[in-house]
């Protein structure tokens, strides 16, 4: 039996003869092969080489076979049913996965390498029939990096509508397929069942996914990790999405009184096709996507927008105008007050755009040497200046109003505080205080607190005024006390003189008064004493002056009767229960008796 190497030697020989004397027709068409021309495989992965053959079986069976593959140029065995007959470079790396009892010789080649860039051949031995080697050639192609994977999904994507995209993937060998990712979030499947395509295998990977706006002209990949080499294949999202980010942009800040051309942007695919414009409260006429202003002032209200396209409309912010203008409502802020010979820091306060960047200070009478927003001033008092500020802009410069201090000290008594006589005493405590005083009057030894009887204030003096008819001691105290300090004042009170001679013509005039009483209804007694005697002389006048005497009777009745009541009226129970008339009335004898002296008078 000859070796293996004789036996090669022989075929190779054989294989000479026979292409050189061709094949006779018959035989050259019993045995065939069906293989590609060459296939191409992935360093490191495997490459299977697909292979039918033919054998002129003239009806009988045949079980026995052997199969051998080998290299071309040095015909060293890539595969052989015995294992030592395999070249150590292809050893453990080359299998049969066909079956030649199926007529079947596919091969499959793991672990490939650059050195396995070779041509093959396949040659079949058939127990009790025949040895024949194929003359079709396989050039087998090593190479280092896969092919990108093919990513598809739909060309327009809808924001939030979910969509789904294929990844397939190119090897050589289905049973070391790749490890798949994708770029975005989402639930993948796969492998689908491998697909040929040409010399490759297609797998495919899907992924479900929802686009959102910011997927929009972003890369979804597919990457595919074949034992760490890697390749990714890509295709950018057209993602459909309402206006987002809208604003209004103003360009450079203007000047008071100047016009501003507005322009409303914003992101959105497909572009927006019309705008809205509002202000605070209400919707302005323009509708494209730029508006103009004119006039502007710091006071012009804040401006939105409103972006619209195909797939919707969003509004922006209010957009407040930068409108440039010189410092205004500028005062001088000092914080709580301080008692005298404090420190106290007071601070410029303006609104400007821009920001005041430089400041002046002064008193009532001169310029002050600070240039800050803020000036201090040591050891206040009372008797300090009013202070004024003057902010300044790249606009203008303005000035606050003089701002008098709240400087905060205690009571100080005037010494034109004095107390004054007339028709009543009266006292005047003067008192300068900040915070304004409270007072209390005091006898001189303090038992006895009087009330002030008006209260005026003028800035910060107060004047308590004290007036008392009688009863006044010679001395008055004034105290004055508030929340930083008291004082006090000792008033002398001058003796009210017309007071006393007001009492003694009162007591004149009483008795004056009292005398008259007197004398008048002394009088009116002695009247009525005379009266009388002068009634028995009535009886003897003829009843003809009856008529007469009865009217003169009745007129002097109702003139004494007007002087009783005068005295009754006028004098005080006491005058008139002294000096009054008799106690028993008059008889009427004596009625008769005045009458006839009334009618005689």
């Amino acid at each position: 039996m000859l070796s293996f190497d004789a036996e090669m030697l022989y075929w190779r020989c054989l294989l000479s003869v026979c292409l050189w004397l061709r094949v006779t027709p018959t035989k050259a068409g019993t045995w065939t092969a069906n293989l590609p021309s060459s296939v191409v495989g992935l360093s490191g992965s495997c490459v299977v080489i697909p292979c039918t053959f033919n054998y002129p079986a003239a009806g009988k069976t045949y079980t026995n076979f052997k199969g051998i593959w080998y290299k071309v140029y040095d015909q060293s065995k890539v595969y052989h049913q015995d294992f030592s007959e395999i070249s150590d470079e292809f050893k453990n790396r080359a299998s049969l996965i066909g079956d030649f009892r199926q007529k079947n010789c596919s091969l499959k080649i793991s672990s490939l390498r650059q050195t396995d860039n070779v041509e093959l051949m396949f040659r079949i031995e058939i127990e009790n029939l025949d040895k024949y080697s194929y003359d079709n050639k396989v050039s087998l192609q090593v190479k280092e990096m896969p092919e990108q994977p093919s990513v598809s999904v739909e060309e327009e994507l809808t924001s939030g509508k979910q969509v789904s995209a294929t990844c397939a993937v190119s090897h050589s060998c289905p049973s070391d397929l790749p490890q798949v990712t994708w770029s975005h979030q989402g639930s993948p499947s796969g492998p689908s069942p491998p697909q040929d395509h040409g010399q490759w295998k297609f797998t495919s990977y899907n992924l479900t996914f929802t686009p959102s706006r910011e997927d929009h002209n972003t890369r979804l990949n597919c990457t595919a990790d074949f034992k760490g080499k890697t390749v990714t294949g890509y295709k950018t999202l057209k993602v459909k999405y309402p206006p987002c980010n809208v604003k209004v942009v103003t360009g450079p800040p203007v000047k008071e009184n100047e016009s501003i051309t507005l322009t409303c942007s914003s992101n959105s695919n497909p572009p927006a096709n019309s705008y809205e414009w509002f202000s605070l409260n209400k919707t302005l006429s323009a509708k494209g996507s730029s508006y103009q202003l004119v006039k502007v002032s710091r006071h012009t209200e804040a401006i939105s927008c409103t972006a619209i396209n195909t797939e919707g409309r969003n509004s922006s912010d209010p957009h407040q105008i930068n409108v440039l203008y010189p410092p205004c409502n500028v005062k001088v802020v000092t914080g709580p007050p301080v008692k005298e010979n404090e420190s106290l820091t007071l601070n410029c306060s303006s609104d400007s755009n821009p920001p005041a960047t430089s400041y002046e200070w002064f008193s009532l009478n001169k310029s002050l040497s600070a240039k800050g927003s803020s000036y201090q001033l040591m050891n206040v008092s009372r008797h300090t200046d009013a202070i004024s500020c003057t902010a300044i802009n790249t606009e203008g410069r303005n000035s606050s109003d003089p701002k008098k201090l709240n400087i905060l000290y205690p009571p100080d008594i005037k010494n034109e505080s004095s107390c004054q006589s007339a028709s009543s005493t009266v006292c005047v405590c003067i008192v300068d205080s900040n915070p304004p005083s409270e007072v209390k009057w005091f006898s001189p030894d303090s038992s006895k607190t009087f009330l002030s009887s008006r209260t005026e204030i003028k800035q910060s003096v107060s004047f308590f005024t004290l007036e008392v008819w009688l009863g006044f001691p010679d001395t008055v105290q004034c105290f004055a006390s508030n929340s930083v300090g008291s004082s006090s004042i000792t008033l002398k009170a001058p003796q009210n003189g017309m007071v006393l001679h007001i009492a003694v013509a009162s007591a004149v005039v009483v008795l004056v008064v009292v005398g008259i009483l007197v004398y008048t209804v002394r009088r009116c007694c002695g009247k009525r004493a005379v009266r009388q005697p002068a009634m028995h002389l009535r009886d003897t006048e003829s009843e003809m002056n009856t008529t007469n005497k009865f009217d003169v009777e009745t007129s002097k009745n109702k003139e004494e009767k007007c002087c009783d009541e005068d005295v009754y009226t006028n004098s005080p129970d006491n005058v008139y229960s002294n000096w009054g008339c008799e106690d028993n009335p008059p008889s009427s004898d004596n009625t008769l008796e005045d009458e006839t002296i009334y009618a005689n008078t």
